[in-house]
This record gives C-alpha cells, sequence and structure tokens, in this order.
C-alpha cells in the first residue's frame, strides 16, 4: 500500500506537469484533478474530504458533492483573507503607477548611479537599487518596465551593452516585504497571515539581504567576463541607439506614496497596534486621494481612479489569486493520496540524534529546486509555490522545524526560476527591449542564479536549525495524528 500511494502521489504529479506544459489552462487543471484526486483517495486511502459535512451514506453523489463543497470553503477562506489582501496590494500598486509615484521613484533612484564611474560597479549599483524598490513595487515585470523607461536608458548611455543592462535588470528577482504578494501567501501558509511584517524581519530578511550581497558583488566580476568574452566572440556587440530618458509627470514629494503602506505596517508592528495589510492599503489610498483632489480640484477624477484600482484587483484575482485557490485544492488532493506523509517520514528519519541535520538539508534541497525547475518550467512562480509550498508545513513538522523555515526558501526558489525562464513574462519584456533572444538572458544569468539558489538553501538550512519547532507544538500533532 505505502508504494502504491507513492506512485499515484508521483503519477499526479507528472500528469498534473504533462498538460500544465502543453499549455493547459493552470487553473482548470488544478482545480480538476484537485477534485479527481480528493475523490480517488476517498476511496482508496479512506482519507475524507476537508471541511465535509457529517453523512449516514456516502454515495457517489454525495461525496463529489462535498468536492465541490471543499472547492466552495476554499474560495471563501481565501476571498476573505489571503487573496483579498493580495487584491488590495495590487490596487495600490496599479494606482501609483497610474499617477505616475512609482515611476518618479524609479526615475529618482537612479541619479546617484550616475556618479559611479566603473560601469560594472554601476550594474552592481542598479541591482541593489533595483531591489530595493521591490519591497515597494511588488511586482516583478511591473519593475522592470518601470527600470526599462528610467534606468536603462541611463546604463545605455554609460556604454553598458544592451544585454548586460537586461541580464543584470532580470536578476532583481526576489518577492519580499510585508505588502508582497507571496509574502502574503507565505504567511497564510505557515497560519501566520496577521504577522506578515513579524516574518519578514525574522526570517525573509536574511534571505534577502544574503543574495543580494552575494550577486552584488559578483557582477562585476562576472559580467566583465561575459563582455570579454563575447567581444571575442563577436557575439552580440552591435552599437544601439540610447533611448531617451523620460521624468515623469507628477510633484517629486509623490516617490513618498508608494513607501505608505510598508510605513504604516512598520509603525504598525513596532507600536504593537492591529493594523492589517488592507487597511494599511485603503487608508494608504484615502490619503492619496485627498492630495490628488487637493492638487486637481476635480472629483470626478477620483472616480476614475477608483475604476482603476478595482479593474486591478479584478484582473489580479484572474492572474495570481484564482491560481492560489485552484493550487490548494490540487494540494489537498495530493496530500490525500498520502504519498507525501510517508516520503516525509522517510525523509525525516533519515537523520536521527547527531545526524537530524542531514533529513532538514535534503528537504530544504529537494523541495527548492523541485519548485525552481517547476517554475523555470511553467515561467510564473505562482502555481509552483502553491502546489508544493501548502505540503511544506506538514513535512517542516515531522522534521521538527519551524514551517516558515521550510516554506521561506520554496518562496525564494520560485522567484530565481522565475528569473531563469524564458518565457516569464518579465523576460520577454527585456528581451524586447533589448532587441535579442529571451535564451540569449537566460543563458548568461543561469550560473548566478545557481548560486543564489545555493545560498538560499544553506540560509535556510541555517534558520531551520537556529528555529525548531517547540516540543509542545511537535508532541500535540504527533498525538492528534494518533488520535484519528
Amino acid at each position: 500500500m505505502p508504494i502504491f500511494m507513492i506512485c499515484s502521489t508521483l503519477l499526479a504529479v507528472i500528469v498534473v506537469a504533462y498538460y500544465i506544459l502543453k499549455k493547459y489552462n493552470p487553473i482548470f487543471v488544478f482545480f480538476l484533478s484537485g477534485i479527481i484526486l480528493l475523490i480517488f483517495a476517498f476511496y482508496i486511502t479512506g482519507t475524507p474530504i476537508p471541511k465535509a459535512p457529517s453523512r449516514e451514506h456516502t454515495s457517489f453523489l454525495n461525496v463529489l458533492l462535498d468536492s465541490y463543497a471543499f472547492i466552495t470553503a476554499t474560495f471563501k477562506s481565501q476571498l476573505s483573507g489571503v487573496g483579498l489582501i493580495i487584491m488590495s496590494v495590487a490596487g495600490f500598486a496599479v494606482y501609483m503607477k497610474h499617477i505616475n509615484a512609482s515611476a518618479k521613484l524609479a526615475f529618482l533612484a537612479n541619479k546617484p548611479l550616475g556618479k559611479i564611474k566603473n560601469k560594472y560597479l554601476i550594474l552592481s549599483g542598479t541591482f541593489v537599487v533595483g531591489m530595493a524598490l521591490k519591497i515597494v513595487i511588488s511586482s516583478y515585470a511591473g519593475l522592470l518596465l518601470l527600470l526599462l523607461a528610467c534606468i536603462y536608458p541611463v546604463l545605455i548611455s554609460l556604454k553598458i551593452r544592451p544585454i548586460t543592462a537586461v541580464c543584470v535588470l532580470s536578476l532583481i528577482a526576489l518577492d519580499y516585504g510585508p505588502k508582497d504578494g507571496n509574502s502574503i501567501n507565505m504567511a497564510d501558509m505557515v497560519g501566520q497571515s496577521d504577522n506578515v511584517v513579524g516574518l519578514f524581519l525574522n526570517y525573509q530578511i536574511y534571505s534577502v539581504i544574503a543574495y543580494v550581497v552575494a550577486i552584488a558583488i559578483l557582477i562585476p566580476f562576472y559580467f566583465a567576463w561575459i563582455d570579454k568574452r563575447d567581444k571575442e566572440k563577436g557575439v552580440l556587440n552591435d552599437e544601439v541607439e540610447i533611448p531617451q530618458i523620460i521624468d515623469p509627470k507628477c510633484p517629486t514629494f509623490y516617490i513618498l506614496f508608494p513607501w505608505l503602506p510598508v510605513v504604516f505596517l512598520f509603525t504598525a508592528y513596532f507600536f504593537t497596534i492591529k493594523l492589517d495589510v488592507v487597511t494599511a492599503n485603503f487608508v494608504s489610498i484615502s490619503l492619496v486621494f485627498l492630495v490628488e483632489f487637493a492638487r486637481h480640484r476635480n472629483a470626478r477624477k477620483l472616480g476614475e481612479d477608483i475604476m482603476v484600482i478595482l479593474k486591478a484587483m479584478a484582473e489580479i484575482f484572474i492572474s495570481v489569486v484564482s491560481i492560489i485557490i485552484a493550487a490548494g485544492v490540487f494540494a489537498e488532493g495530493i496530500k490525500a493520496l498520502g504519498g507525501v506523509n510517508i516520503l516525509a517520514n522517510a525523509v525525516s528519519n533519515l537523520g536521527t540524534g547527531n545526524f537530524a541535520w542531514f533529513g532538514i538539508l535534503l528537504s530544504i534541497a529537494i523541495l527548492s529546486f523541485l519548485v525552481y525547475f517547476a517554475t523555470v518550467i511553467m515561467g510564473s512562480g505562482i502555481a509552483a509555490f502553491n502546489a508544493f509550498g501548502k505540503l511544506a508545513p506538514d513535512i517542516a513538522t515531522k522534521l521538527g522545524v519551524a514551517p516558515i523555515t521550510l516554506v521561506l526558501p520554496i518562496e525564494i526558489a520560485s522567484c530565481l526560476g522565475r528569473a531563469a525562464s524564458p518565457i516569464a513574462g518579465g523576460i520577454i519584456a527585456l528581451a524586447g527591449f533589448a532587441k535579442v533572444a529571451p535564451m540569449d538572458i537566460i543563458k548568461r544569468t543561469t550560473p548566478l542564479l545557481l548560486i543564489a539558489m545555493l545560498v538560499n538553501v544553506l540560509v535556510a538550512f541555517y534558520l531551520a536549525q537556529t528555529n525548531p519547532l517547540p516540543k509542545e507544538q511537535n508532541t500535540t500533532k504527533i498525538e492528534l495524528k494518533i488520535q484519528k
């Protein structure tokens, strides 16, 4: 039976991956496969369908209705929780773009770069500035487009090759911070949706700093060598026209607006004031509305602006929240098969006593690289992160480590995998701007991204070693499983 459960779990993952690779809609694939797996597991392994009402008779019709009831319950919980949070973040971000506040911030951020004389140090500076902006401009593709408009022309005017410039921009890849959708989703996975700031300060910031330091140090040496190699081969060395640098039309103080939710969240955290991300975003929008009204004296414009925000919230529901919900159903189906539970027990038993670290390191490495390569294939980290990230807390509990220490490296891996995917939207945009093939970017950045993956695994392993799961919590979970 255990072999059958493991094989059926692996087969389910392979079949789903196959159809996603064939460009089937991942939302449809996840929902359909999730329902099938839940029903299959109910009859084969006897696993009850989650959140199903108690029934005297378990006919096939009742089981089918219970599986749909689980989807309904998942929609309700996500839309009132992490889904609403991500939608509010997207609405605020698009509004900042609409009033040119985020573009102005990116435009002014490039000014210090002009004072650096070595062009390869400028590339490192660009990377660091871009990663700093990521905490307030959470969209990977959105930030890249802003940097293409504001910083890319500066790099080209300093005689930096277009291919090198876009390669460095592509490395501004990590999603992090208390108002980032991935971070919010990660907090929800580990049952700490109301502690996004705490998770950032106590865990995520270490992974981000390690990544920024490692890549910033490597950029000058690596790209100097890449440029020299390309020059000798006569590859991608054509002269290019320098694009015009456009100063966005809005007051300079507007660069403060994108920071408002972050400032509110950090202030509330340090002063122990209860403030959620949704409220922080809506309060920030209201304050900006007041400034916009004072500036334009036009109430009709505010009515148009609110529609921009609501449309952005609807679009992020389609592109992100719906995938999170669907992947959650699929992940529950995978868990119901029992194969993941068996593999997790096997991995946790690989290292015991003084060698317990081996099982932890192996689990972090396997799950991280699994999500990394899945994201490279899919072009989006959302599906891979949610499909495997929701399984990680149970595995972490078996390993005796805090769930965040296993979910965090998976989240980082999904970001790095997106930067290594030739079909990711951001990479395609960069390639089109520099007039090169997406694979030209990927070939040059993959060595750095693999080094970043190694750094990610090592930092996560350190965090896991220093943040064991409290014995009481571990014992409680085991006792509950025995009672079941």
